[in-house]
């Protein structure tokens, strides 16, 4: 990986881990900068990069279910044709057996550059003793996530779409938008028009409630970057482990309102900075949360309290 700048950008995830631990914030977005170069990099930030890569089961299930609802789209998209569902599963199965020994290995710690594609599972880097039945579960909640898709009336949708109407399949790589002055990073699993509007989808694998901010910032992407007017754009959003789906939409005082927060979570993060203009950032200034249990599950505590 080249010499490149650490550059600021806004967006959920960013939000959430800033106002979960400041602490936390600093070593997934300052402190581990430069730590994929494992030969030319310090031992502390070699470790905070590594460890800021990890994945808990829930999340590791979430990235392997979109990562092959994006791979089978855009086989869907380029040659028309889909791939059968026990082809679908029998890759996700082959992947997620090699991950898992890579992870259970530990060879995340001796890989070259990046690992962004790489495995690295929190229960294997602090041996929380999952049992062989909690990993199956995990594995046949992914299988039921690809069912669930391939049921999904998206799909048949996006069969009869056209290719050229297909605006963005992008789950894995995210992109970046400017707003206001300011760079926002999102996430869309897929994107395209349909009548004289934006279609937007997003596949849930988890059990929870969404947050639907993150699909106001989808509809400020959309106004900036897809031309398309608020009332244009529809956000769908399927939860492929019930089964259920929602619509959302909103109003230009729902994006208002979404704006303001966005610039106040801006500002309070750019105050704790020790040169905004150049984004960079002291350890000193982040301190840790108070909130001790969430210590217990954050990837950063091998190395957290070693470091002030």
């Amino acid at each position: 990986m080249g010499d490149f700048k650490n550059e600021f950008s806004w967006s959920v995830s960013r939000d959430a881990a800033f106002k979960e631990c400041r602490r936390k914030y600093y070593y997934a977005y300052y402190g581990y900068w430069g730590g994929w170069d494992r030969n030319n990099s310090d031992h502390v930030t070699r470790t905070l990069y590594v460890l800021k890569q990890l994945q808990n089961r829930g999340l590791w299930k979430g990235s392997v279910v979109h990562h092959e609802i994006e791979r089978v789209l855009k086989e869907l998209v380029t040659t028309g044709r889909l791939v059968p569902l026990e082809k679908s599963v029998e890759r996700v199965r082959t992947m997620m057996r090699e991950g898992f020994r890579y992870s259970r290995d530990g060879l995340y710690w001796d890989h070259e550059g990046s690992l962004k594609n790489k495995t690295a599972l929190f229960e294997h880097e602090y041996e929380t003793g999952t049992p062989d039945a909690v990993w199956k579960k995990n594995y046949d909640e992914v299988v039921d996530c690809l069912k669930a898709f391939y049921e999904s009336p998206v799909l048949e949708e996006i069969k009869n779409t056209p290719r050229q109407n297909i605006i963005s399949i992008e789950s894995m790589n995210g992109a970046y938008f400017s707003f206001s002055g300011d760079k926002y990073f999102v996430k869309l699993d897929l994107a395209y028009e349909k009548d004289d509007g934006v279609e937007i989808v997003d596949w849930k694998t988890g059990a929870g409630e969404a947050d639907d901010f993150q699909f106001r910032l989808y509809t400020l992407y959309a106004g900036e970057e897809l031309d398309a007017p608020h009332e244009k754009v529809s956000l769908t959003e399927y939860k492929l482990q019930s089964g259920e789906s929602a619509v959302h939409r909103f109003t230009k005082d729902d994006l208002s309102a979404a704006e303001e927060y966005i610039k106040n979570s801006i500002q309070e993060m750019k105050d704790c900075l020790s040169d905004p203009v150049e984004n960079a950032a002291v350890l000193k200034d982040f301190p840790r949360t108070e909130e001790e249990k969430m210590c217990s599950y954050c990837n950063f505590r091998k190395i957290c309290f070693d470091l002030d």
